[in-house]
């Protein structure tokens, strides 16, 4: 194995996870959930103070934060709001914490729908829920991570997740995930964020609640009147092994023009037009409907099957979507190109980098096209500029879009106010590095296996 291989390996499964929590209590059940679950693969950090958690976030990079929202030591308002500041810096996923009992979970989800908060569990689940919250995002950790599971070359991207019954209270990590992976590839603008997450994860719930559970509207209403979990009424059904075994289905297909995300359940079904029209004139199913209210206000296309256990949300994607300047480049070059302009061509001196805010290139070596950068890779030239070489390889436009041209010298002053762009830009570099050489490894195996060898 190669050394930069092996120390991709190591940064792999010995990432920091980062933790904002003063709460003794809360704390040491956080690292006991972590030290059990997932042995010599985290390295858990709570910083004491504000200063110093950002400290953590800006230098140490997490690819995982956790934020107690109800913690009265630290702040999650400045926290936030910090964050906010340089969304460019601040990728990583959050998975937040919240005492049911001092604060409205709708209210901590509304006030922090502009981060990429995963999931958010109450005081009473971290030992049940937060380890299967973990288990999700690092069994994933590609599709916001470390690039993507698609075809360079044609810019797709399709996957499955298979969910548990049991899931139902980490079913937004699902839909995070996906919404966030669509806001790297440039696919949505980062606003909307927010309102796919749920409604994927809403039409998760309903798939888990009525589909495989069987529970009604009316049983639902009547459970909730008395103040008792829905949760609690789903372990209820999950007592008989064979609600318990079933399961929900994710599907995504996500190209240059839409995005499809098919749910399915394995349940009998109900009768959409029915529903839909009680959704109409039924404030209490209105409530409790609101899966398909918020699927219907985010999707171009809503589609169920005749039998009622599977949809189908459709989103038609942004042509336009740019992201935002990192906070340390906002005075630099902005260039705007056309679809057929070329950026970079091989042989040229690398004497800058150029910032991806949108469009879709492809890379040629030799007159052949080799792959193809977007948005999720953040930056393009960044090989030669660095090592101060001439260009390996021609990049062209295959979209209009929007780069920021970075030259040396303004990259050598932000980093002077800036020192963690550095660092961010090595983790890209071995993190694309970590990919090259899986793909090369791919290769080899399929060659070997073609030849007998």
């Amino acid at each position: 194995m190669e050394l930069w291989a092996f120390i991709a390996v190591i940064l792999v499964f010995m990432e920091y996870i980062v933790a904002s929590c003063s709460d003794k209590n809360i704390t040491e059940r956080i690292r006991k959930v972590v030290e059990e679950d997932f042995p010599n693969e985290f390295l858990l950090q709570f910083p004491a103070s504000e200063k110093a958690i950002l400290e953590r976030l800006n230098f140490e990079l997490p690819e995982l934060v956790i934020i107690n929202f109800s913690d009265e030591g630290l702040s999650s308002d400045y926290l936030r709001d910090q964050i906010l500041q340089d969304s460019w810096l601040h990728n990583f996923g959050i998975v937040g914490l919240y005492d049911r009992k001092a604060d409205n979970e709708e209210a901590v989800l509304e006030a922090n729908k502009d981060i990429n908060l995963l999931t958010l569990i109450d005081y009473t689940r971290i030992e049940s829920h937060l380890g299967k919250s973990l288990h999700i995002i690092n069994t994933n950790r590609q599709l916001i991570f470390q690039g993507f599971l698609a075809d360079k070359l044609v810019n797709r991207m399709t996957g499955s997740f298979q969910i548990d019954n049991h899931d139902y209270l980490v079913a937004p990590v699902y839909g995070g995930l996906l919404a966030i992976s669509l806001v790297r590839m440039g696919k949505i603008p980062l606003e909307d964020r927010h309102g796919v997450q749920m409604a994927i994860s809403e039409l998760i719930l309903n798939s888990i609640e009525h589909g495989n559970c069987g529970i009604s509207y009316l049983e639902k209403s009547e459970w909730m009147v008395n103040g008792e979990s829905i949760y609690e009424l789903i372990s209820e059904r999950c007592r008989n092994p064979k609600i318990a075994a079933k399961k929900v289905i994710l599907n995504w297909d996500i190209d240059d023009e839409t995005c499809k995300f098919t749910v399915r359940d394995e349940g009998m079904g109900f009768d959409v037009l029915a529903f839909r029209d009680k959704l109409k004139s039924d404030a209490r199913d209105r409530l409790h409907g609101r899966g398909i209210l918020m699927a219907q206000m985010v999707a171009n296309k809503l589609l169920y099957n005749k039998t009622g256990n599977q949809v189908s949300l459709i989103i038609n994607l942004h042509k336009d979507v740019e992201n935002a300047a990192p906070a340390g480049f906002l005075d630099e070059e902005v260039i705007r190109v056309k679809a057929g302009d070329t950026l970079m061509r091989a042989g040229e001196f690398g004497d800058c980098i150029y910032y991806i805010s949108s469009g879709k290139y492809t890379v040629y070596h030799r007159d052949n096209p080799v792959g193809r950068i977007t948005p999720a890779d953040i930056f393009m030239g960044e090989m030669a500029f660095l090592l101060n070489n001439a260009r390996s390889a021609t990049v062209v436009a295959d979209t209009p879009g929007q780069v920021i041209k970075i030259p040396r010298k303004s990259f050598i002053e932000v980093v002077k106010n800036y020192p963690q762009y550095s660092i961010f830009l090595s983790k890209i570099l071995a993190q694309k590095l970590v990919r090259s050489n899986e793909s090369v490894a791919a290769e080899h195996t399929a060659a070997a296996r073609e030849t007998g060898l």
